[in-house]
């Protein structure tokens, strides 16, 4: 055999994880803006305080669930999991298609985030076991240049999708996931009891260590930081961003742009797409460049990139530096995402390393549960486009009652002024960009206590 071959099982287990990937994707893409904005046919057009619940409830499933289902999976076996996972996803994805009540809609949400929250700590565990010594490295680099190629077909996909209409886009992404059920019949594992069991006890007495849980609480400060990228930029870019110098200087065809209130934009999926395209391309060689270096000072260094990153994308409305600050962002995000991984691991004592893994998961639930309704909230008191129009008719026109929807248009009615000259007007009066400060703070704080952290080491 070669060096390098992996086993029949890997490969079907990576096509099951493209095609989560792909389905996901394509629909967490579009949430923050089919839930919370105002000014597109067809969104549900909820506050955004409401949008940060969801995400605040949505994120703890999704990554709390993990800490039991590797027990569950030995104790029941991966395929009858991944059968399981694979019925709450589906259901989460069409619920989603077919409701527009807050509750079944939350509801729906926490259907997707526990058949994913099952997925994919299993999916991973099953790829361990395939792979020895002389391919581990490899073969894990392949699966992760394999679930950022799917990311980054998602985009064009869900727009193609969103474009017949927003039901399309839950009942296409359920359809794609759904085709892990003709997959799953060609796996063959083998069941190793007792392989991903958790010892509670030692679970809890490795949590409370002081080091663990200051490395825990600094890293939570970056997966915040990380939801605002995700989870509040979409509709940031929508409501104020003017892309459309770029767009023209580019020549870039229609089906890479969106009309906006604005004008005629780039559509703020592709901008995401140059996230993952340059994960692709630089990842690896990151990894490499950084390998020799105190793990603690590297994630230092990404999350303080990341955070500035986050500050161009933020304090600055031109398209150009929006998408500078896109690039800074991504080279944060990949040093930092695969070190926090490796830290935890290098820390863990023998026998203890998917307790100490399982950390993750509590950093990523509380990050993004607490990112999402506190920038949630930030958005819907600071930052939202159609808010501000209704404030400045309220204090410049005396006109009340107008709603959220319609704000932005009754404004350039009476003001004579259209599009981004607009938006202009309502940014120089009101600053949204001030949502960001409170979470480049946080990082950059984070980034300050990692560093000192590393040097007790």
């Amino acid at each position: 055999m070669k060096r390098n071959s992996y086993s029949k099982n890997y490969w079907v287990l990576n096509l099951m994880q493209m095609l989560e990937r792909l389905s996901y994707w394509s629909v967490v893409l579009q949430m923050p803006i089919y839930i919370a904005q105002k000014d597109i046919a067809g969104t549900l057009g909820w506050s955004h305080l409401e949008k940060g619940i969801i995400y605040f409830w949505w994120a703890l499933v999704q990554n709390l669930i993990p800490l039991v289902s590797g027990y569950l999976a030995d104790k029941y076996g991966r395929k009858r999991i991944f059968v399981f996972s694979f019925v709450l996803t589906i259901l989460g994805f069409i619920t989603l298609s077919m409701t527009h009540q807050f509750y079944p809609f939350l509801f729906a949400t926490l259907l997707l985030g526990a058949g994913l929250g099952f997925f994919k700590p299993v999916l991973q565990g099953a790829i361990a076991g395939e792979l020895k010594d002389r391919n581990s490295s490899s073969g894990w680099g392949l699966y992760v240049l394999l679930v950022n190629l799917s990311v980054f077909l998602a985009p064009p996909l869900s727009i193609y999708m969103k474009g017949y209409s927003w039901s399309w886009l839950f009942w296409g992404s359920a359809i794609i996931f759904s085709l892990n059920f003709l997959i799953l019949p060609f796996l063959r594992i083998k069941q190793n009891k007792n392989e991903s069991l958790i010892n509670v006890k030692k679970f809890f007495r490795a949590f409370f260590k002081k080091e663990i849980l200051l490395f825990i609480g600094l890293m939570s400060g970056f997966t915040i930081v990380y939801m605002q990228f995700y989870e509040t930029l979409p509709n940031f870019i929508y409501d104020w961003i003017d892309t459309s110098a770029v767009a023209a200087k580019l020549h870039l065809p229609d089906f890479m742009l969106m009309t906006t209130p604005n004008g005629k934009m780039i559509a703020f999926e592709w901008l995401y797409n140059l996230n993952t395209g340059l994960i692709i391309l630089f990842v690896v060689p990151m990894a490499y460049l950084t390998r020799k270096f105190n793990i603690l000072k590297v994630i230092s260094v990404g999350i303080l990139i990341a955070s500035i990153g986050l500050g161009f994308c933020g304090f600055f409305y031109f398209g150009s530096l929006v998408m500078l600050g896109f690039i800074i962002y991504t080279f944060g995000e990949m040093i930092t995402s695969p070190k926090f991984t490796e830290y935890l691991g290098k820390i863990a004592p023998d026998g203890e390393k998917s307790i100490y893994l399982s950390f993750l998961n509590v950093s990523w639930a509380i990050g993004l549960s607490l990112g999402g309704i506190i920038g949630g909230w930030f958005y819907n008191h600071y930052g939202e486009k159609a808010l501000l129009a209704q404030k400045y008719l309220a204090e410049t026109y005396h006109q009340q009652g107008i709603s959220l929807a319609d704000s932005f248009s009754r404004l350039s009615e009476l003001s004579n002024i259209r599009g981004i000259e607009l938006a202009n007007l309502l940014q120089k009066t009101y600053h949204p960009e001030i949502i960001w400060v409170p979470f480049i703070i946080l990082g950059l704080a984070s980034s300050l206590g990692l560093y000192l952290l590393s040097k007790k080491k």
